[in-house]
């Protein structure tokens, strides 16, 4: 990857593209994280075009990703 800053929505759009070609199980878990990181998004913790380490640090002060997904 180059030196950009990579955003929420630009992660979450590599992550999508990842799960094609690999095994069901894995798709069904890339599934259920990407969802997590969208219901952070819709609830505001973090923006989509927040960089990654960004996001990261307010998911951690929101006690984790399941806890800021679940709000």
């Amino acid at each position: 990857m180059s030196d950009a800053v990579k955003t929420v929505s630009d992660y979450l759009r590599e992550l999508k593209q990842t799960r094609k070609g690999k095994p069901e199980q894995v798709q069904d878990a890339l599934d259920i994280y990407v969802e997590l990181w969208q219901r952070v998004v819709e609830r505001g913790t973090v923006s989509p075009a927040d960089s990654i380490e960004v996001a990261l640090s307010k998911i951690d002060k929101a006690g984790g990703l399941y806890k800021a997904a679940e709000g």
